[in-house]
């Protein structure tokens, strides 16, 4: 039986509901014109996306927001629902699952809450951040309690996982602090910044994700107990992201954003490499 069950629970239903009325709301709501002239805090011109939900954000940012929105709403919600159903039956791999999803909807709405333009539904991401912080936490403590280790089959290959998990981690943080740093060498601003006033992405990744991802290969390796929970959760977690990020890619091309090849083809091969760290984990677990 899973510890916390009826607050996780609960929980769960919170964040589905809001969940898809936040991500119903970026996706259907279109009123309004398209692309409105704004002068940013740097004295520069900048375009707002000008309709629905995201109308004063950027051109980019908007596209982004929107292309996770249908993810969230086609993928990430109906998952959760799955993984806790699988979960409530006794589940290892549903466990799994579902803190994994947890920690991709709270990295999700930590974003919309302090990265994302004012809007009307500013009080459902912060609801939204809450819930899955405390669910998260919740589920996190329920498998502090199981012997992971010994429900994993003997071949489990914990380096390789191990050494994935780190050399995906590195890869996202060396294409971050090229977007960082070149314009910093060249006393420019970035992109991003002709509209925003920090790099709230990139700090996120850089100061917590992109680390903890290491610190779960690292522990992995040692066949750490703390590394044998976080590895599975972090895998999954940027397992979905990396989803919603190509998925980025794909509706600014479509819209005539111009986008970094080089990111896109950093991401497809991200993507490929943890899908395999997945199929492992679900592979080699007993239940």
């Amino acid at each position: 039986m899973m510890r916390y069950r009826k607050s996780i629970g609960l929980l769960t239903i919170l964040i589905v509901i809001l969940a898809a009325i936040a991500a119903a709301c970026g996706i259907f709501l279109t009123g309004g014109s398209r692309e409105i002239p704004l002068r940013s805090i740097h004295h520069n011109l900048v375009m707002a996306y000008g309709q629905g939900l995201y109308k004063n954000d950027s051109v980019s940012m908007a596209l982004q927001a929107r292309a996770q929105d249908w993810v969230t709403l086609v993928l990430g919600v109906p998952a959760l629902l799955w993984s806790f159903f699988l979960a409530g039956k006794g589940s290892l791999k549903g466990r799994f699952l579902l803190l994994g999803l947890l920690g991709y909807l709270l990295y999700t709405y930590t974003t919309y809450s302090f990265g994302a333009m004012y809007n009307g539904l500013f009080l459902i991401y912060v609801a939204l951040l809450s819930a899955c912080f405390f669910a998260f936490v919740l589920t996190f403590l329920s498998l502090w309690e199981v012997d992971i280790q010994s429900r994993l089959n003997e071949g489990f290959p914990e380096k390789v996982v191990g050494v994935i998990l780190i050399v995906t981690a590195v890869l996202a943080g060396m294409m971050w602090l090229k977007r960082i740093c070149v314009p910093l060498i060249k006393q420019e601003v970035p992109g991003e910044l002709e509209h925003y006033t920090t790099l709230v992405i990139q700090a996120l990744d850089l100061a917590i994700l992109l680390p903890a991802g290491i610190l779960a290969g690292i522990l992995l390796m040692k066949k750490n107990k703390f590394g044998y929970l976080l590895a599975p959760v972090m895998v999954i977690k940027q397992m979905v992201l990396v989803i919603v990020i190509i998925a980025m890619f794909i509706n600014q091309s479509i819209n005539g954003v111009t986008t970094d090849s080089s990111e896109l083809v950093v991401f497809l091969l991200i993507a490929v490499i943890l899908s395999r760290c997945l199929y492992l984990f679900l592979k080699n677990i007993k239940e």
